[in-house]
């Protein structure tokens, strides 16, 4: 391991992070914030530049870069970010407890959404309302890919970071062009989050909200502005806005990369593309029928379905209504979606559908060998043939991820009452969608757990954002062998 390079690098990311502060800083100034929440956040910033300073003040001495590097840097610096990222919130009083700050700030660094505010949301300044949804947006694309801009000297090393930034099975071929391509993907981010904003505004929303609930969706990470989420707002249009955005940013970015391009056709053909769109489909008619008894709304049915199905699958969790009053069918449809995600390479969580799809491929290959021993079927995916090496390890992600998913369940079980409080939280934390059908109540309210719980889930959240290797690495002796 290097270890020179892991430091050097994250003291200039905690010296980006101080940077990322200043809107906030003027939010809260714009809204007339309280002193003590301005200088929170100024204090923070100097904190963030001073061990930033401090951290990466020695020069290089050894640049070399690789996978396991990649991997250890951008697990740590998740952790490190969220430490100084929950400084705001517990220095200007609002949230008092810095684990409750810690809990708020990796919940939105990791786009999970979960919160322990409950009904103090509505009393949180402006400034840090702003700070809570920006870190959705920023932990969106990820701290480390904004990084790769700013340090263009790692070259073509910073491939290993962005393959551990967007993790999944296959990622595609805009890493020939680290920086460059980045720089795209972030105007096209910027912009995309924009359009959605002014689309929100034209619907009534205010323009502080319509940016936030904006942020919430192309992070999909979808921290509440109000206590009630969406259904606040009561409007069909709002709600088919941030279905489309929610569709959009879960898919891959290469596609952003591609239609920027002129290449919407490689869009249209790629394989996962098709299963995510035939998913929301077959999830979308398969609810409505389930549930058309009812409503006696068309619009108000579809609307509802198509959103509901578009927040679970996208891990933004959006909510419009209390789901819990559709049938227990749907609600399993619902469930499927939870642990699938959408695409890889995108900003959400989950399995992703490309495992989901080469692990159900893999089982119709097997019951097509029993079936004619003597036949040779292909297992291919998008239009390439997949090899033993890749289908073992989406195979042994699952069993990584079942196995983690059990460990989480069962230490948080010793804080609720009920299996379904256990199994509800660990889906919450594990594929980062943070409201979850039946959790500790209708608010969802993470402030009733404990201390202990709530940094289990904070580890659970990092774990199901960088999709679980690069935190377990940490753990290894071979990690930290020096290089």
């Amino acid at each position: 391991m290097n270890l020179d390079i892991i430091r050097y690098l994250i003291g200039r990311l905690l010296m980006v992070l101080g940077l990322l502060m200043i809107p906030s800083v003027a939010v809260s100034l714009y809204f007339d914030n309280s002193h003590r929440v301005v200088l929170s956040f100024l204090i923070a910033m100097v904190l963030c530049w001073a061990a930033g300073a401090a951290i990466s003040f020695r020069p290089l001495k050894n640049s070399d870069f690789f996978a396991k590097e990649g991997l250890a840097l951008v697990s740590l610096s998740w952790m490190v970010i969220a430490l100084f990222g929950a400084l705001p919130f517990y220095i200007s009083g609002a949230v008092p407890s810095y684990i409750d700050a810690l809990f708020e700030s990796v919940s939105g660094f990791t786009t999970t959404g979960a919160s322990v505010l409950g009904s103090s949301l509505t009393a949180l300044p402006e400034g840090l309302l702003f700070w809570r949804s920006f870190t959705l947006m920023v932990g969106g694309m990820g701290m480390l890919i904004f990084i790769l801009y700013i340090l263009p000297n790692l070259g073509a090393k910073g491939v290993y970071i962005m393959r551990a930034e967007l993790p999944g099975p296959v990622f595609g071929k805009v890493e020939s062009r680290v920086s460059s391509t980045i720089y795209i993907l972030y105007i096209i981010y910027l912009l995309m989050t924009v359009a959605m904003t002014i689309l929100l505004r034209l619907g009534g929303v205010a323009w502080f909200e319509a940016m936030l609930l904006a942020m919430g969706a192309s992070g999909t990470g979808g921290f509440n502005v109000h206590a009630n989420s969406i259904a606040y707002y009561d409007s069909t249009y709002i709600e088919l806005v941030l279905t489309a955005g929610m569709f959009i940013f879960g898919m891959n970015f290469n596609f952003f990369y591609l239609i920027y391009e002129g290449k919407w056709r490689q869009v249209l053909k790629n394989e996962e593309f098709k299963w995510y769109v035939g998913i929301v489909l077959a999830c979308v008619a398969l609810i409505m029928l389930n549930v058309w008894p009812q409503y006696q709304d068309l619009t108000t049915w579809f609307t509802d379905v198509i959103f509901n199905v578009s927040s679970v699958m996208s891990t933004t969790a959006y909510t419009n209504m209390d789901l819990t009053v559709w049938p227990v069918f749907s609600q399993i449809i619902l469930l499927f979606l939870m642990f699938s995600g959408a695409m890889s390479g995108s900003t959400t969580s989950g399995l992703k559908v490309a495992r989901v799809a080469i692990f159900i491929k893999a089982i119709y290959r097997e019951v097509h060998r029993l079936i004619s021993p003597s036949r040779v079927v292909p297992l291919t995916f998008d239009g390439k043939v997949i090899t033993k090496g890749v289908l073992y390890s989406v195979c042994f992600y699952l069993i990584t991820y079942l196995g983690v998913f059990l460990t989480l369940m069962l230490v948080l079980s010793l804080d609720v009452d009920t299996f379904a409080s256990a199994f509800n939280a660990t889906i919450a934390t594990l594929s980062n969608i943070g409201g979850s059908l039946d959790l500790l109540g209708p608010a969802d309210d993470y402030a009733l757990l404990s201390k202990t719980s709530k940094l289990v889930m904070c580890l659970g959240m990092i774990m199901g954002r960088l999709e679980i290797y690069p935190v377990l690495i940490l753990f290894s002796r071979r990690t930290w062998q020096q290089t």
